[in-house]
Formats: structure tokens, C-alpha cells, sequence
């Protein structure tokens, strides 16, 4: 997300050259502070599919192509554009979903493209980049809130430079969210807590005062916001099932293993009460072997659980200002191998976008027939980061800088996808 870049004397030398830049600069330089705040969403969700699924195989399928496989085509709620049959829910919505379908990334390694497809950059030993929800909390940080603004339901990239503050509290158990919060047996109680929180913060001013050093005040801040959550109703257990049960059904809740449906349930109850940012890891997707038969099964956990998801932040009014993204580490070879699977592809893949605010029923890009290459407009991994940040509310060509003072960028040269944003 990040990239190191100039230092702050080298940033002023160069301002008259940008300042002369200007006329040339691209649309999205030009928005009006108005227009900005108009668009801005206030909340994001990522589904990261993780292993990373066969484009043809699920939103960019190749009807009367070899490389198609055993799946059929089925038409979408947009005139032309079909999804794979295992998908009929998120095809009755399509004209709520922006589908990308030439993305293109240079990374076929799992760890290294899970790394670029969170940070938008590919990774390096000099430098640590944050992943998308612990950068949106350092934007977000002024936010006071009994609530974590980052929450990973399973594990995620974490805040590399920006320091520990921003990373994500990670959920294992979507059921039990707050497992790790609660207080060992026999400690006591809250008052006990209350008593050692206050002995706390008077070490560490009585610390700071004898040895100012950066990060004192922001330890207690982070502390006593980690109590403030550990408080809260919204991380108590709680049998989704059984509290909201038609709804859980809808999510998928007795497809497959009923995961997916109550990381999405639970999302939607998060941000309702105020979490600003949400990841879902969403696994299984490295089908080298057996595809067709995988695919099928967590085809359809992900259609009933993004369909129901799209709906319901819909039914409470957050749809608008919620941004939902849905991608992978990298698409699948068209090519079938020897083992009726798939084999890792970044050359093309695809990514949905909803909500938010953008502007959705379309289609960007295209790849080939086959499936092999991008054949219209290709979105790099840095543009898909653009179009959320600036969904968000972010000026992506505004300078940031890192706790140590470095200047950092938020995406690598990335620039959004003008037709996406109303």
C-alpha cells in the first residue's frame, strides 16, 4: 500500500514542479472536495478468497471453449454478461455488483501475491507494507469507539510500519468473537480490572515523564480502548443460528459447514455497530486437483452468503455507505490439468465490487476468449486499491507519511477506475 519514496526537503523542492503539473494531471486529481465527500463510503468489507479461484470457473466462465470445463453459463441481471451455474444468486443481483475481469498481477506465489493483493505492493525486505484495513484505520484513527475499527474474521496481513495500533483484532471463532477477551478465572472481575488499568496509566505517565519517548501515550490510549472493547455487547458470544435463524439461512447457514454464513451475518452486525472495517478469509480455493467438484461446493456458500450480505446491509441502510470487495490471490489457468484441477494464473482474473456508492451493474475489462490473457482494459492490482481508497474517501496522490517520517505512498502508482465512481 505503501512505498518508500522521497524525504519531506525533497517533497518541498519538488511542490513548484507539481504545483506547474497540474493541467496535466488525471481526472481523479481534479475532484472537487464536494464530489469527494459525496462518494465517500464509510465502511469496507473484503471477502479474500483465499487460495484463489478459477476466474472461468465463476465470474468470467467461456461458454463453447475446451477450457471452460463441465460448468454451464448462466445469464446475470446485466444484458450479455453471464456468471458459472453455480452462482444463480449473485447473478440475480449482478446489477448491484461491479465485475472486474482483466485483472492482471505479476505475483503466481500464494504468499507473495496474498501480500501484493492486500498491501498493493509486491513484497519487500526494505520495507513492510500495511494491508488495506490496518491503512483505512490509520485514516479512521481520530474515531472514538468501543469497537475496533479493523476486524479479520481469521488471520490477515498485518500493519507493518504503522505500527501495532492499527492492525486487526482477528476472530477465529465467528461464534465467540471476544474468546480471547474474556478474563481468566478467578482474577476478579471488573473492578479489579478497573483498579489495574488506572495503576497502569499512572506508570506510564510517571514513564513518561522521566523518559519521553514516542508511543507512551498511545500504548495507554490503545489499552484502554482494548477495555472499552473487551466491555462491549457487540463481541459477546452468540448463537447466530438460533438468534436470527431465517436470516441464517439465507446466508447459507445450512450449506457446507455454515461458515461462511456466519462471518457474513456476524459482518453485517459489526458494522452495524460501528466496526469500520471488515475482512473474511474465505479458504479451499487452491484447487489443483479436483476443481470442478471444490468449486461447486464453495460456489455455493459464496453466493448465498454475498447475495444475503448485499441485501441485508441493503434492508438496514448501510449499503450505500458500505463498500463490499470480493477477490483472490490470483486466478486459475484455463488449461485443465491431469488432475481434473486447476493450476495458479495471474496473467487474468476477476474481482466484485458493491455497494459503496459505485456504480455498479457493468463490467470492466475483458479477458480473451479463452480465458488466457486480459484482451480490454487491464486493472492492475495498485488501480483496484485506488478505486477503494478513493471509494473511501482518500486522496490516493496525496503524500503520506509513515510514524517515522518517511513518505510513503498508498498504492503503487495505482489509479481508479474513473467508470466505478458515481
Amino acid at each position: 500500500m505503501f512505498g518508500l519514496h522521497l524525504s519531506r526537503r525533497q517533497v518541498l523542492r519538488g511542490s513548484l514542479a507539481g504545483s506547474l503539473s497540474f493541467a496535466a494531471a488525471p481526472w481523479w486529481q481534479t475532484l472537487l472536495p464536494a464530489e469527494t465527500k459525496r462518494r465517500r463510503a464509510e465502511a469496507c468489507v473484503v471477502i479474500f478468497l483465499e487460495g484463489g479461484p478459477s476466474h472461468i470457473d465463476t465470474f468470467d466462465p467461456k461458454p463453447g471453449a475446451d477450457e471452460n470445463g463441465p460448468f454451464e453459463a448462466i445469464d446475470t441481471k446485466i444484458a450479455g454478461v453471464k456468471f458459472s451455474q453455480h452462482l444463480p444468486k449473485l447473478a440475480e443481483i449482478a446489477d448491484k455488483l461491479a465485475i472486474i475481469r482483466s485483472l492482471h498481477s505479476p505475483e503466481g506465489d500464494h504468499d507473495r501475491a496474498v501480500s501484493l493483493l492486500h498491501t498493493g505492493y509486491q513484497p519487500s525486505p526494505a520495507l513492510s507494507y500495511p494491508g488495506l484495513g490496518s491503512t483505512m484505520s490509520r485514516q479512521w484513527q481520530e474515531i472514538e469507539s468501543d469497537v475496533p475499527l479493523f476486524v479479520s474474521i481469521g488471520s490477515t496481513v498485518g500493519p507493518g510500519i504503522l505500527g501495532p495500533q492499527f492492525g486487526a483484532f482477528v476472530i477465529q471463532d465467528v461464534n465467540n468473537p471476544a474468546a480471547a477477551l474474556d478474563l481468566p478465572e478467578g482474577f476478579g472481575g471488573d473492578a479489579r480490572v478497573s483498579r489495574r488499568m488506572k495503576a497502569l496509566e499512572k506508570f506510564n505517565q510517571s514513564f513518561a515523564a522521566r523518559a519521553p519517548l514516542a508511543g507512551t501515550e498511545d500504548f495507554t490510549k490503545l489499552t484502554q480502548r482494548a477495555d472499552r472493547m473487551r466491555r462491549s455487547q457487540v463481541f459477546r458470544a452468540v448463537d447466530l443460528a438460533a438468534s436470527e435463524p431465517k436470516l441464517f439461512e439465507q446466508y447459507g447457514g445450512n450449506v457446507n459447514d455454515g461458515y461462511l454464513a456466519r462471518a457474513c451475518l456476524q459482518t453485517r452486525r459489526f458494522i452495524e455497530s460501528g466496526v469500520r472495517f471488515v475482512e473474511i478469509q474465505f479458504g479451499g480455493w487452491d484447487t489443483h486437483a479436483d476443481n470442478f467438484n471444490q468449486v461447486q461446493t464453495l460456489s455455493a456458500s459464496l453466493d448465498a452468503a454475498l447475495a444475503t450480505l448485499i441485501a441485508d446491509l441493503s434492508d438496514h441502510g448501510l449499503l450505500d455507505k458500505t463498500l463490499i470487495a470480493c477477490f483472490g490471490e490470483f486466478g486459475r489457468t484455463p488449461k485443465i490439468n491431469g488432475d481434473n484441477g486447476r493450476d495458479h494464473f495471474p496473467d487474468v482474473f476477476s474481482a466484485l465490487l458493491a455497494g459503496g456508492g459505485l456504480k455498479t451493474g457493468q463490467v470492466i475489462g475483458q479477458s480473451n476468449d479463452k480465458g488466457t490473457s486480459v484482451q480490454a482494459r487491464e486493472v492492475k492490482v495498485p488501480d483496484l486499491h485506488a478505486t477503494i481508497f478513493t471509494a473511501l474517501g482518500l486522496d490516493v496522490t496525496k503524500d503520506q507519511f509513515a510514524p517515522d517520517g518517511r513518505l510513503l505512498r498508498l498504492t503503487n502508482n495505482g489509479q481508479p477506475i474513473r467508470d466505478l465512481l458515481a
